[in-house]
């Protein structure tokens, strides 16, 4: 759905939706409790989810679409292998985060399910941070390109299911 959209109105707009829509679900995982529901829980992660699935599809489009045919093999395996070292780092980044929280709020209070809780939230409220930052390069993505402009030698921006050259 989020590649219909980015050809439609493109990956500016769709990426910034996703964004907002990701933020509203992390939000959620920053006000955890000793007595969270499961469900809570998982309707937080449906949100962040679809916000995150439609990020991806726009930001791909914008990144491959700006890129000439002859170097994609190369953008590709640049693409690749950043979101694969940023990922790692990400991660490892949030677990260091996580346990130093839990670990101040053990010593403060020992066995404590709800400071665990509260070591959660508060490593959340990071990444609701880094959500948010993401949103100005987001708003810097291309717009569409108006109706009928042809594309020369390259794939056009924003589109996220195929690439379209122009016919002479």
């Amino acid at each position: 759905m989020a590649g219909l959209l980015t050809d439609k109105i493109g990956a500016r707009v769709v990426c910034s939706a996703g964004l907002l829509v990701a933020l509203l679900g992390t939000l959620g995982y920053t006000q955890l409790g000793a007595h969270t529901s499961e469900a809570y829980l998982a309707a937080a992660l449906f949100v962040t989810g679809a916000g995150i699935g439609s990020t991806i599809s726009p930001s791909m489009a914008a990144a491959f679409g700006s890129v000439a045919p002859a170097e994609m093999p190369r953008a590709t395996t640049a693409l690749n292998t950043l979101q694969r070292i940023a990922g790692a780092f990400g991660t490892a980044l949030f677990a260091i985060l996580l346990q130093h929280a839990i670990t101040a709020s053990q010593a403060q209070h020992p066995g404590s399910v709800p400071a665990v809780a509260s070591a959660f939230g508060s490593t959340f409220w990071v990444a609701v941070t880094l959500i948010a930052a993401t949103l100005a390069p987001a708003l810097l993505l291309p717009r569409p390109a108006p109706a009928g402009q042809a594309v020369t030698g390259q794939a056009v921006p924003n589109c996220a299911c195929r690439s379209r050259r122009a016919t002479p």
